[in-house]
């Protein structure tokens, strides 16, 4: 097995945006081969309980998460003989101790892995359940399909990536309301270009002074062209530019591309479209848009974006996606096992479950019914009256399957089945589950990592000319050890190619 080393670099803000993902019902689609709730079926005690913990991040509440995992336990032991304790800490908390967590010292058999699992894999902290998910995991076989890849290394399944969204591509976020009132409506869903939105922002900027046309997506922490249909091999220094069928690995800061999103870039904001101090931009757009400063974004999208956006914006928000949803390398969010643990079988028998049994599901997440949560009319979770997320005393979030679990009263009805349908039907990466082993391009990652601080932002954000310094940057990329990275890129691909 080769050894895997990869930094664990993820900003809280995305962590909690996975952890609080649209979470659903199970029972929204009937497959032949979906996971089964079999939690009403009777069946006798196991004489022998084992006892697992499961540490997990949180930006929610857990005052009274012993009390919901008695709850859970309730349902657990009669099912697969495993009693289950959660520890949770706060993002920042755990952030700061997760390497404490892969040393070995934690009493802990099911760990939470926000920014990929390498680390864990590289420090011999994960347990090869490659035979463990074969005989006690079956219902998450059934669930992930191909996107058990997401934790595979070599053919040995180190992780179970929880299931959620894993195809997207760039689309223009905006303002729904304002298109609409100003005659643009059809014009913006057909513009799926980004020269297309050059009148659009034209005629906002003359019917808004107030409103900043175009504005970065959240802060300066995700640059423009991050979100395509082209997939980054787990960091943009070389990527497969067509990711259905193309098996080269590019240089994608020297494609026609880029060149002209950074073209593009500096004209609008040559233009006014976007604020003068955009690459020093702090607020994310929602901020922005709630507070009618702000019209679109470019940014991730899918087919719930738009309804997504509505709720967090308190807007009537729209999104143009570029093109297809294209499901890539993905394994930011996942479940590891301990190397160190005691109770391997029992630590799968309970993700299984957890997999599987909505009412598990539930109780992780927002906790018990009539205390934590209430079903309105419709069937979807809200808070009791006189609680709210402030001063519930319960409201994880952690999941191992977005659609194993009651919907959430802000949540489209429609996610479960639009989830199963598009990772089932979207086209899919030839590079699904490729992890890239960075141990020999490490010093050459770190002088990238220099050389994009400096160019990156500006030209993306338009600020600086491309003209001038486009060419800059990419021999100051190739000064660096791009070519290098490539390489080693494309060879570790060839071989994961033909496995």
């Amino acid at each position: 097995m080769r050894k895997k080393i990869l930094s664990l670099i993820l900003s809280t803000a995305m962590a909690v945006s996975v952890l609080t993902a649209c979470g659903s019902s199970s029972t929204g689609t009937v497959e032949e081969n979906a996971p089964s709730d079999n939690s009403d079926e009777s069946s006798e005690a196991p004489k022998e309980i084992e006892k697992i913990k499961v540490f997990v991040p949180t930006g929610g509440k857990a005052d009274d998460i012993e009390e919901v995992m008695a709850a859970v336990n309730e349902i657990t032991i009669p099912e697969i003989g495993v009693e289950v304790e959660f520890k949770a800490y706060e993002f920042g908390q755990w952030f700061q101790q997760y390497s404490l967590f892969l040393s070995g010292t934690e009493d802990v058999d099911i760990l939470a892995n926000y920014g990929g699992y390498l680390n864990a894999v590289s420090q011999g902290a994960a347990y090869d359940m490659t035979d463990l998910i074969q005989e006690y995991g079956q219902d998450i076989i059934a669930r992930e399909g191909d996107y058990l890849k997401s934790g595979e290394i070599d053919g040995h399944q180190y992780a179970i990536p929880i299931y959620a969204g894993y195809s997207w591509t760039m689309g223009m976020i905006y303002r729904k309301d304002i298109v609409d009132e100003l005659g643009l409506t059809e014009a913006a869903e057909k513009a799926t270009k980004l020269e297309d939105w050059e009148p659009i922002l034209a005629a906002v900027k003359k019917a808004y002074p107030d409103m900043t046309p175009y504005v970065l997506n959240n802060g300066t922490t995700a640059s423009n062209f991050k979100y395509g249909t082209w997939d980054d091999l787990g960091n943009f220094y070389g990527v497969l530019m067509d990711p259905i069928k193309d098996k080269e690995v590019k240089d994608v800061f020297e494609t026609d591309e880029y060149a002209h999103l950074c073209e593009v870039m500096h004209d609008w904001y040559q233009k006014g479209y976007c604020d003068k101090d955009i690459q020093t931009q702090t607020d994310s757009f929602t901020v922005l848009t709630k507070n009618d400063a702000a019209f679109c974004t470019l940014g991730q999208a899918d087919f719930n974006t738009a309804f997504y956006q509505s709720t967090t914006c308190n807007k009537p928000m729209g999104v143009t996606l570029f093109d297809d949803q294209i499901a890539r390398t993905y394994n930011n969010v996942c479940y590891t096992i301990m190397s160190n643990t005691e109770h391997p079988e029992a630590a799968m028998k309970f993700m299984n479950l957890w997999m599987s049994n909505e009412k598990v599901g539930t109780l992780i997440s927002y906790g018990i019914e009539g205390k934590h949560y209430v079903l309105d009319e419709n069937g979807m979770g809200k808070y009791p009256d006189g609680v709210d997320a402030t001063s519930t005393t319960y409201h994880l979030g952690s999941n191992l399957s977005n659609i194993n679990r009651i919907l959430w009263e802000t949540e489209n009805p429609e996610y479960p089945e639009l989830l199963v349908e598009h990772n089932t039907n979207d086209k899919k990466s030839i590079a699904l589950g490729f992890s890239f082993d960075t141990t020999n391009v490490t010093n050459e990652i770190t002088q990238l990592d220099n050389v994009c601080s400096k160019y990156q932002a500006g030209l993306e954000t338009g600020t600086l000319d491309p003209e001038q310094y486009l060419p800059e940057f990419v021999q100051a990329l190739k000064d660096a050890g791009l070519e290098k990275v490539i390489a080693e890129k494309q060879a570790q691909l060839d071989a994961f190619l033909a496995e």
